[in-house]
């Protein structure tokens, strides 16, 4: 931008042009009044050069010197609109600068308006046996219940022993014919065996029992409800209760889920067996909800270091289910800190022990499957009661109790019981028809 001597000097010129006439009438920068305004010249500047060009050069009788001093004329124009432009902006630039609040050194500090929220961490565990070593892609999926038969001819039992990936806990009680069954789950879907079985037919007891878990049911056949008898099937409480289930005797599905292995020349009801890895495929070919409903979801308590559960000591348990059936051992191991059964003719391991009582009742089903005879099943209450948790190598009374859809272990402190982290075996006893247990 120029100093204020130059300025002087062109603002001096272009008055000085102003009082001046020119010698050709015609020039449009020669008129006979008195000059515009610079402000107005800046405005029309173009459009004056423009004519003045197109005069100039269109007038027969004017003379090079002529044209040389309009030449300079409008460069000195020129050159002084635009000065003019440039100090107005300039001024107006100066008067913002100086009406705007003066800068801080200070750093800017943001403050936000919206409060915080605080997730609770995810607990990426298995829920079922506290094992940091968990799928990261299964942590807050559904478990699964799979229905495993427990007769002498199914044992030992395809899965039950797997030195990878055993069942996370066994549940196991009375049927009927004074026989158990057991109920198998898995916190991870994927991670089941190849092959596990035998698999075998739905009981009420256990349904209801896998949904404490918000579990996902996996069996071979059902019991029915039969109109004119007191028994509820396992195929109403699967309507009622809208669980959701895979029954190999209706499956329709893409994938080979069921199949038989006749490796053991036993009967053919010993015989069906599930395929682990294409339980994942049908459960997603079903459309089966995979994540889990915590509201629906029991999930255990686990010490962070392994510890005794009780004062008592527990180097043998023994649990007889009812006046039934037979009664089924444990033993403890120091060394590896585990209780061993080997009743299933193969040695099954398991970290916890949990013994919980409830009533039963017996109905009958008159003239079963047109054989002229009654069925008599075995149906557990979820009343709640009594019963022991064992763990290395101590044993422990605790109640139990099944509120708003969880099951809920306490100890005598009326506080909720810890397990040690692993597998556990549930065994599901008689209160009132000679369900006992024993300690050493």
């Amino acid at each position: 931008m120029p100093d204020s001597e130059e300025l002087d000097d062109i603002l001096k010129e272009i008055k000085k042009m102003g009082n001046n006439k020119s010698n050709d009438e015609d020039s449009s920068f020669s008129p006979k009044h008195d000059r515009k305004p610079v402000e107005e010249a800046v405005e029309n500047f173009n459009t004056s050069s423009v004519e003045y060009q197109q005069t100039a050069y269109n007038k027969k009788d004017d003379k090079e010197p002529l044209m040389q001093n309009n030449t300079k004329k409008i460069v000195i124009i020129a050159i002084a609109a635009v000065l003019v432009v440039a100090i107005i902006i300039g001024v107006v630039f100066a008067i913002n600068k100086k009406n705007k609040e003066p800068e801080t050194t200070q750093p800017e500090t943001t403050v936000s308006t919206t409060a915080k929220v605080t997730q609770a961490p995810v607990n990426k565990a298995n829920p079922l046996t506290g094992d940091e070593h968990f799928n990261s892609k299964a942590v807050g999926k559904r478990p699964i219940a799979c229905v495993v038969e427990n007769s002498a001819a199914a044992r030992p039992q395809w899965g039950i022993d797997d030195e990878k990936n055993p069942p996370d806990i066994i549940v196991e009680g009375e049927v009927e014919g004074g026989e158990t069954r057991m109920l198998w789950m898995y916190a991870d879907y994927t991670a089941v065996p190849s092959q596990i079985g035998p698999m075998r037919s739905a009981r009420p007891p256990y349904i209801k029992f896998s949904e404490l878990f918000d579990a996902i049911f996996l069996h071979w056949g059902q019991s029915q409800t039969k109109k004119g008898t007191a028994y509820i099937g396992a195929n109403t409480v699967f309507r009622v209760d809208k669980v959701d289930h895979i029954n190999q005797m209706t499956y329709g599905g893409s994938v080979v889920l069921f199949g038989r292995d006749g490796s053991r020349g036993v009967s053919t009801e010993h015989t069906g067996v599930l395929y682990g890895d294409k339980i994942e495929a049908a459960i997603k070919g079903e459309g089966f909800r995979v994540k889990a409903n915590d509201k629906k979801y029991t999930k255990f308590s686990f010490n962070k270091e392994e510890k005794e559960l009780g004062s008592t000591k527990c180097d043998a348990l023994a649990l007889t289910f009812s006046n039934r059936t037979a009664t089924r051992d444990w033993t403890y191991n120091s060394e590896d800190k585990m209780y061993h059964c080997s009743d299933y003719n193969t040695d099954v391991t398991r970290k916890n022990l949990l013994v919980l009582f409830d009533k039963t009742e017996y109905i009958a089903k008159a003239n079963y499957k047109n054989s002229g005879s009654s069925e008599i099943y075995c149906d557990y209450k979820r009343a709640g009661g009594s019963g022991k948790l064992a763990g290395n190598g101590t044993v422990t009374d605790i109640t139990w109790s099944v509120e708003d859809g969880l099951l809920v272990v306490k100890g005598s402190d009326g506080k909720e019981v810890n397990l040690n982290v692993g597998t556990t075996w549930i065994g599901y006893a008689s209160s009132n028809n000679g369900g006992a247990v024993s300690v050493k």
